[in-house]
């Protein structure tokens, strides 16, 4: 079978290759230092003027030598798919972005007739996808992007790294690093529930699993020329979940001393493995406790269910005060002065375990509209059918977390911040990258997403 021919730096050339550099590296530093810099500063730019100048150099020479091998006698390589032998057929020209420069690579192509495919063997050489930037300086975009506009971002990059790139490619690569990192959660979570767990990270005393949701600008299908109609913006929910641990003190847990995020535009059904994936990652089957914190949205409890059988669910506390308030402002008129005393008794009530306390205050209410019957039976419902998640007392001595502070903190950390800022309007798929990115690097311990870099060959 036909191999590819690859030539061998021998010891001459590589000693000549050092000399060359040497000689090169000689005359930056003279001409960098002609004139000796004097502050810290001054110290600190020079040197990274001159290590710039330098490696940029080193990585542009290292390249000529792989682009100008020795051509083999035959003019023939191996095709990579079928092994049989290629002809040369033209060279052509790819530009690469490193984090050291812009480069111009001369690569030949050969074509395979049985497999009727071209292919460049320097590519595969140098261990190139299709993109036109190094993994590296894609990481960096994926670090970058999550943080920042798409404009300050690439702004940033080019300042710190002095990569630069358009705003298009920055978030062009920022979508396909998101994206990638979202699929391999999404195929973590179809492995969990088929019974291939992942790898656990810790293994907690007592834990929290806190969902919720949130409203980010979507849009539907648009271009700027306008050949898809107007722009059409609505507004989808993202479901966002924090998993973590509390700082355990004399009152209570206070604080948080480790967390982990995902959030996602898919459905609650599609949502819930995703946050018991990252639970398992979490330790919740070695959690003493596993507390589950969440509002009084259906979905939640669904989640919890079918996710988290075992965990002690608890209702915000700030959720079902305002409960209290929509009945008291609906019966005594907002603004009015029995409405505070009457929340701030029913508030002592449920402090105290006494739910159904609170559902006969509200029975006792005389309604005068429809509107108020309604809204009476609906909350009446609401703390009986909640009752087990309302016994705040029986909570706080075990000093537990009652209220979702940490959750509402992460709806606006991980996407409002993000996703909702002024004039902002997103395709779903370029908003679900993003914020599996942002998720990601906000967590405390973020995954590493140098594999979620390479693009397909």
């Amino acid at each position: 079978m036909l191999t590819a021919r690859r030539s061998k730096v021998t010891e001459r050339e590589r000693e000549e290759l050092i000399q060359k550099l040497l000689t090169r590296y000689a005359e930056v530093l003279r001409e960098r230092l002609a004139e000796e810099p004097r502050t810290l500063d001054e110290i600190e730019e020079r040197v990274e003027e001159i290590g710039n100048t330098l490696e940029g150099d080193l990585e542009r020479r290292l390249l000529e030598r792989r682009e100008h091998p020795a051509v083999p006698e035959d003019n023939q390589a191996a095709c990579p798919q079928c092994g049989r032998p290629a002809r040369y057929k033209t060279t052509d020209s790819r530009h690469l972005l490193t984090r050291h420069g812009e480069h111009t690579l001369a690569r030949r192509r050969y074509y395979c007739a049985p497999c009727a495919t071209g292919f460049h063997p320097l590519d595969t050489a140098l261990g190139l996808d299709r993109g036109e930037t190094t993994q590296q300086v894609r990481l960096w975009v994926a670090e970058v992007a999550p943080r920042a506009t798409v404009g300050e971002g690439a702004s940033l990059l080019a300042r710190l790294t002095g990569v630069k790139l358009g705003a298009s490619t920055f978030e062009r690569l920022a979508v396909h690093v998101g994206s990638a990192l979202r699929q391999a959660e999404w195929e973590a979570a179809r492995r969990h529930h088929a019974g291939h767990a992942p790898a656990v990270q810790r293994k907690p005393r007592r834990l929290y699993v806190s969902v919720d949701g949130i409203f980010a600008p979507l849009r539907d299908p648009w271009k700027k020329d306008g050949t898809l109609g107007p722009l059409t913006c609505r507004y989808g929910e993202c479901k966002t979940a924090v998993v973590y641990e509390a700082k355990s003190g004399p009152e209570g847990d206070a604080g948080v001393v480790w967390r982990a995020y995902t959030a996602s535009f898919a459905s609650s059904q599609q949502f819930g493995p995703l946050v018991a994936t990252l639970a398992h990652r979490a330790g919740h089957h070695f959690a003493q406790e596993l507390i589950f914190l969440a509002d009084g949205q259906a979905y939640n409890w669904t989640i919890a269910a079918s996710q988290f059988p075992t965990a002690l669910q608890i209702v915000d506390f700030q959720h079902a005060v305002s409960h209290l308030f929509e009945v008291a402002h609906a019966f005594f008129g907002e603004g009015t002065s029995p409405v505070q005393p009457w929340v701030e008794q029913r508030k002592e009530e449920l402090m105290e375990d006494r739910v159904a306390a609170v559902c006969t205050a509200l029975a006792d209410l005389v309604p005068r509209t429809e509107e108020q019957r309604k809204l009476q039976t609906r909350e009446i419902g609401y703390f009986t059918t909640n009752a087990e998640r309302l016994r705040y007392g029986t909570f706080r001595e075990h000093g537990y977390h009652i209220a979702s502070g940490v959750m509402e903190a992460g709806c606006k950390q991980v996407v409002h911040q993000r996703l909702d800022q002024v004039g902002m309007h997103w395709r779903q798929e370029t908003a679900e990258a993003f914020v599996a990115l942002r998720a990601a690097v906000l967590s405390t311990a973020p995954p590493d997403l140098r594999p979620y870099c390479r693009m397909p060959s």
